[in-house]
């Protein structure tokens, strides 16, 4: 956490109306920054999620104005969040009133501009959000790949406030897609998805196709299968064999410590109320739950469009029956993440860092590179289609 403003590039901008003065004293209280300008970025000052979640719950208790929090890429600064306030509740410079007005707060539930880029006249990209369905960790990436063109994020329903999350991968891509459509009505499309979301992105692109569409890049960043497969017994023998070998008989009390210990929590959690979700946290288990639902109930169709994988490097932990490696998270792992069987013309980009900080800096530096590589190669898809890239092959869906 950032705790002192000289670490900043931006000078120091004291606050002169009243919104102005109470957002300083909310963003000092919750960033534990002293001294916050009003031209000072909530992110630069180490701003993240769940600090959000809670400064727009004070908000919204001090001035009964329900703000998203994907606001925060429109306006990331006191001076911006304090304009779009003051707006709202109908206070002018230094406190004078004012007739209150209509604000053009965001219009959509999923779509979420990630830069200012919105109305740039090139293709946009559209990237549905992980698993957890929260778009602000892809902010890094919206960034580097240039703001010469929209950028949207497509957030989860029921991330925050009283909504039901989708329990359908079908119904959250249908519900995307009409909002998409608002900013791009036709293709060709630029799609893409970070971890699960990645799944939902691939029934975008499905029901895209359905009605006649074009997709003209469809990214995975390290988007795994709907559902993986289970370590077989054989292959946890060989795992303990391995580190029985490697550990000596002290292994065998830590796994038998652990195992009891994982018991135990599993009969604790079944016991346990669930704790009651304030309007200051994310719906995460909600969230989660549901998809994994709709992951268990999807079923797979053939892609024969254009996909692009993006991984980091294999964790090969353990190598078990038919050269198949193992995970640290005790998974099956696949250079190909498994989606060869269904997308034949399936790209692999290898990237850095690991699943959780390949998006994160300074890692999605290298991720934004070869993503816009492939963006640009779509780009010369869209004009001359049937002509494959080596850089990101392109098969036309509608030619398949």
């Amino acid at each position: 956490p950032l705790t002192d403003r000289s670490q900043l590039d931006s000078a120091y901008v004291a606050p002169t109306t009243d919104v102005e003065r109470t957002l300083a004293g909310l963003w000092q209280d919750l960033l534990g920054v002293d001294s916050v300008g009003t031209e000072d970025n909530f992110f630069d000052l180490g701003g993240h999620s769940l600090i959000a979640v809670r400064l727009f719950a004070r908000i919204k208790k001090t001035y009964q104005v329900d703000l998203p929090i994907s606001i925060l890429f429109e306006a990331p600064t006191i001076a911006k969040c304090a304009k779009t306030i003051a707006e709202h509740i109908g206070e002018g410079p230094e406190g004078e009133e004012q007739p209150r007005r209509s604000v053009a707060l965001r219009r959509f539930k999923h779509l979420v501009a990630m830069h200012e880029g919105e109305g740039k006249p090139r293709t946009p990209i559209f990237l549905v959000a992980g698993m957890f369905g929260n778009i602000l960790n892809l902010r890094h990436l919206a960034h580097l790949l240039g703001t010469d063109r929209p950028f949207y994020g497509l957030q989860a329903r029921g991330l925050y406030g009283d909504e039901a999350p989708h329990r359908s991968f079908y119904d959250a891509a249908a519900d995307y897609i009409m909002e998409l459509r608002t900013v791009q009505p036709h293709g060709p499309y630029l799609l893409g998805g970070f971890s699960g979301g990645g799944i939902i992105a691939y029934e975008l692109a499905q029901q895209l196709l359905a009605t006649g569409e074009e997709v003209a890049m469809l990214a995975f960043l390290d988007t795994p299968m709907p559902v993986r497969p289970y370590l077989s017994k054989r292959d946890k023998l060989i795992i303990h064999k391995q580190e029985f070998l490697k550990q000596g008989v002290p292994y065998l009390g830590r796994w038998l410590r652990d195992r009891i210990s994982w018991e135990i929590r599993k009969v604790l959690n079944r016991l346990r109320t669930p704790e009651p979700v304030s309007e200051t946290s994310f719906h995460n288990a909600e969230i989660e739950a549901a998809f994994n639902m709709a992951a268990e109930q999807y079923t797979l169709r053939p892609w024969y469009g254009p996909l692009t994988l993006f991984r980091p490097p294999m964790p090969r932990q353990w190598q078990v029956s038919k050269g198949r490696w193992v995970s640290p998270e005790l998974r099956y792992i696949y250079e190909d993440n498994g989606w060869t069987p269904w997308a034949p013309a399936l790209n692999i980009v290898e990237v850095t860092g690991d699943h959780d900080s390949m998006v994160l800096e300074p890692n999605v530096r290298v991720l934004a590179e070869r993503m816009r590589t492939c963006v640009e190669a779509a780009e010369r898809a869209m004009q001359a289609p049937k002509i494959p890239d080596k850089d990101c092959p392109i098969v036309t869906a509608a030619a398949e």
